[in-house]
């Protein structure tokens, strides 16, 4: 399995959180991106034959409010068009939060909770997968 994530806090400590860190073939650190462009990077590699592996709009907190987003992806085999149409409507959820309501820009203490929220998440996901 492989991470995009634009949460440093992922990047740095997720694999330590991690029961099978093994099961982590790589994390893709997206520095420059926000909430929306680590979703339009799995797009592409959806195009490219991936399949992705946790809703991209996990957790309850709302698109607009967290810059932060973790999304698990394989390789597969082809087109996935179930990963398709769940990344695209994603996509078009984000848009239609952040055309209401755009992401404030935070203070760091409030990014630092963001990404704890985000790396907690993930992690128990990740313990919860069964292969």
């Amino acid at each position: 399995m492989e991470i995009i994530t634009n949460n440093p806090l992922v990047k740095e400590k997720l694999l330590q959180k991690a029961e099978r860190p093994d099961r982590v073939k790589n994390i893709t650190f997206l520095s420059d991106c926000d909430y929306i462009g680590v979703l339009h990077n799995v797009r592409n590699l959806v195009h490219s034959g991936y399949k992705i592996l946790t809703h991209p709009l996990y957790g309850s907190v709302k698109p607009n409010e967290t810059p932060y987003r973790t999304i698990f992806v394989e390789p597969g085999t082809g087109l996935d068009m179930d990963s398709l149409k769940l990344i695209e409507s994603a996509i078009q959820t984000v848009e239609t939060f952040q055309k209401n309501y755009k992401t404030p820009v935070w203070d760091e203490k409030v990014t630092d909770d963001f990404q704890v929220v985000d790396l907690d998440l993930i992690a128990h996901t990740l313990n919860g997968i069964k292969f």
